[in-house]
């Protein structure tokens, strides 16, 4: 199938919203079959233009001389677009397929709302398909009407929308409405699986999300004919994160991660601290947000005193909402069988796949802390200041628990059957009753979960296709980059530079 893009822009998106698709989807598009609508000419880079002005009210012109000056009557389709549009080509490709191409047809998302005045007439940037046959009645009309004579509005959607109108006159014309045409991002998992093109894709951001998934499913479409993302586990899993206001952009970019290299297309879970989401965030990667009451530390924070910890960085005073980390535990999220906890700014850089393959029943999954070959003990998580309760720890713990390996807490998996044996309530009072742990909310849930308990099981070193399953930095494992590995805590080999 033969499709041609016909794409509207202006001067001030050539080197944003241009470059944006022409690095996402349309890299699997021929670049002879693209056709940027501009006001000057630079076919070098598909970008055709008459020199018109350049500004909404006059892009109706663009499209008059580029069919009035154009001959491009070999394309099966002709798909009409704006440059803020994403369209998921082999979704579009199988839908057209119902369709045959030399007949005369008209397929988009319609708009009805001055179809009393004028008539209906599809979204142009939802984008629009026209059969190889409708087009080539389109381009007779306006060479025969003339330039001046093909204008009837401003609105280039409308404008085109009444030459088809007026063409139907005489023709047996097929309109048809499909709402798969998006007149605005996707709202949902259902949308985001069916849609075929997206309005509104204005940042590089934006495109790339649309554009990780359509990869997938070209990978998919080359082993088992076309699929849209893995939902295995969806409906049993969820993947959590907290986040305050100070850390929303590290969550932002873990969220990210999740939903494009992680290829996690079910439930996320923010809980956020002191601050909402935005509406449109959470729209657009599908994110849930949760609040609790914040956890009261006053306790806590009398019992270590004003100074803090001697052999501390001080988190135990400045980081306090690190204990917001034990609202993972509450049971309202016994609704979900497995619950996987990643850290704001934690990076995802592989399938999610990973981690869901690991067996989690009645278990909580985490990595040691420290190298591979050279684990921490747990007396590193501790104050020395006071003695006494270095003493407790060891009786209601064990006499040899600082020398016991322990886990890292920015990443965990754990099943929901554990909250009946320990919940958020109880590593609460935990938190209370030993106030010794340097590292916050980490030492506590390894005392219970680890020392008291024994439920903590340690990821495995490597996946079994041989990638790091986790480490907290590349530099851990010499000669290794950010591409050995399915998830790290503070990548350092990541950058986008030439040099």
């Amino acid at each position: 199938m033969k499709i041609c893009y016909i794409i509207s822009t202006c001067d001030k998106y050539l080197d944003t919203r241009v470059k944006y698709q022409m690095n996402s989807y349309l890299k699997n598009v021929d670049k002879e079959d693209i056709y940027y609508l501009t006001s000057k000419p630079n076919h070098e880079n598909r970008q055709f233009g008459w020199y018109s002005m350049d500004d909404p009210q006059n892009i109706t012109w663009k499209y008059i001389h580029f069919i009035y000056n154009m001959n491009i009557p070999d394309y099966d389709w002709y798909m009409f677009i704006d440059d803020d549009t994403f369209v998921f080509m082999n979704r579009l490709e199988t839908f057209l397929k119902d369709y045959n191409h030399s007949g005369l047809f008209y397929i988009g998302n319609e708009l009805d709302h001055i179809k009393d005045n004028f008539c209906l007439y599809m979204s142009g940037g939802a984008g629009y398909a026209i059969s190889n046959g409708l087009y080539k009645l389109l381009d007779n009309f306006v060479k025969t009407t003339g330039i001046n004579n093909s204008y009837k509005h401003w609105c280039d959607d409308l404008c085109i929308g009444l030459w088809i109108n007026e063409l139907k006159q005489t023709n047996d014309i097929k309109q048809i409405d499909n709402k798969r045409f998006f007149i605005c991002n996707h709202k949902n998992d259902q949308e985001l699986n069916e849609g075929i093109t997206f309005h509104g894709t204005m940042t590089e951001e934006a495109n790339n999300f649309y554009n990780d998934i359509l990869n997938v499913e070209l990978d998919n479409n080359k082993n088992n004919g076309r699929a849209t993302i893995d939902m295995t586990n969806t409906n049993e899993t969820v993947f959590v994160l907290v986040t305050d206001a100070n850390y929303f952009n590290k969550a932002k970019r873990t969220v990210i991660d999740l939903r494009t290299k992680g290829k996690w297309t079910g439930p996320i879970v923010l809980i956020t601290i002191d601050f909402h989401l935005n509406e449109n965030f959470k729209q657009f990667y599908n994110v849930s947000e949760v609040q609790f009451d914040k956890i009261d530390k006053t306790n806590l924070l009398s019992k270590i005193g004003e100074n803090g910890f001697s052999n501390s960085d001080m988190r135990e005073l400045t980081k306090l909402n690190q204990w917001e980390k034990l609202h993972v535990f509450d049971n309202y999220f016994t609704k979900w069988q497995r619950v996987v906890f990643l850290d704001a700014g934690l990076r995802v850089l592989d399938d999610v796949k990973y981690l869901l393959e690991l067996d989690y029943k009645c278990k909580l999954l985490a990595p040691i802390d420290g190298k591979h070959d050279k684990h921490n003990d747990f007396n590193c998580q501790l104050s020395y200041d006071n003695l006494e309760l270095i003493e407790k720890v060891k009786t209601d713990f064990g006499e040899d628990i600082l020398n016991k390996t322990y886990f890292l807490n920015c990443i965990w998996i754990y099943d929901t059957e554990i909250l009946k044996l320990c919940n958020k309530n109880q590593l609460i009072e935990a938190m209370n009753e030993y106030t010794l742990c340097r590292t916050n909310e980490m030492g506590i849930m390894n005392l219970l979960f680890t020392f008291k308990y024994h439920l903590w099981e340690p990821f495995p070193f490597k996946t079994v296709k041989g990638k790091f399953l986790f480490d907290w930095c590349e530099l851990n494992n010499p000669n290794t980059t950010w591409f050995n590995y399915c998830y790290i805590k503070y990548p350092v080999t990541i950058t986008f530079d030439d040099c």
